[in-house]
């Protein structure tokens, strides 16, 4: 018995160790994130992206915080790094307006002037639904979703009035496919969110190659800002897709979304 006091207490004092740790790390997080913020409204957008950025190699993320580490970036004149941050805040906030006028205004900085190539119909649309709220907001909606068909399914058990039995059966009914819908918009909306097939030309210039071999022919050149799609990898090579459906390969000059 005495043991068992023993790890029980040692136990306690490890979580509340843990906690306070967890606290003052928060704390120091949220004074590192204030004193970014007073060195980007002072001018010193240098000193401001340093500390967002320790903010996020600490394991802190938030579209606010892409979205300041953008505005740094953009009054850097450091367009590509302005897009990457812009396009990382949207993903956690798809319905931010000031995060797509922002976005919208630092791709019209970019060089290339690239056609997008229509989408089908139906990827265009799963893309727009997915978007009406963040992977967080389609999270809460499937859980709420779940414990009402969950409470429709005990009732439906419990009841014995046939009226009411029917009527339970075809709200649980509607309920699950819901909960389905909402399933599917969770998934795709934390895919979109963790897609590493997208990144963006950090580079003021990339040649494209038409093959993995740095002596292989040049096939054209994209400039910074640029945004592609990752259609392949080899070793350090990417092979790339712009949205107008060019292709070739590179092995620097960009960073993943």
């Amino acid at each position: 018995m005495h043991n068992i006091l023993k790890i029980l207490t040692l136990a306690s004092a490890m979580l509340i160790s843990a906690n306070a740790n967890a606290i003052s790390t928060i704390q120091l997080n949220e004074a590192l994130f204030a004193d970014a913020n007073a060195a980007y409204d002072s001018g010193d957008y240098q000193q401001a992206a340093d500390s967002y950025n320790q903010i996020l190699d600490a394991g802190f993320a938030s579209w606010e915080l892409y979205y300041n580490l953008g505005n740094a970036y953009y009054r850097l004149d450091q367009i590509g790094l302005a897009i990457i941050n812009y396009e990382r805040a949207l993903r956690l906030a798809p319905n931010k307006q000031i995060i797509k006028d922002n976005l919208e205004l630092a791709r019209s900085k970019t060089t290339d002037n690239i056609e997008q190539l229509p989408k089908l119909f139906l990827v265009q649309w799963m893309e727009n639904i997915s978007r009406i709220t963040s992977p967080r907001g389609w999270r809460v909606l499937l859980l709420a979703a779940l414990i009402l068909t969950a409470a429709t399914a005990c009732i439906f058990f419990i009841a014995k009035d046939y009226r009411t039995r029917r009527t339970l059966f075809i709200i649980g009914g509607i309920l699950l496919i819901v909960t389905i819908f909402f399933a599917f918009n969770t998934a795709f909306s934390a895919k979109s969110v963790t897609n590493n097939k997208e990144a963006v030309v950090i580079d003021p210039m990339i040649v494209v190659k038409g093959s993995p071999d740095a002596k292989s022919v040049d096939k054209f050149i994209i400039h910074e800002g640029t945004t592609f799609t990752i259609s392949d990898r080899q070793d350090k090579w990417w092979q790339i897709t712009l949205a107008d459906g060019k292709s070739g390969w590179i092995n620097s000059g960009a960073e993943i979304i």
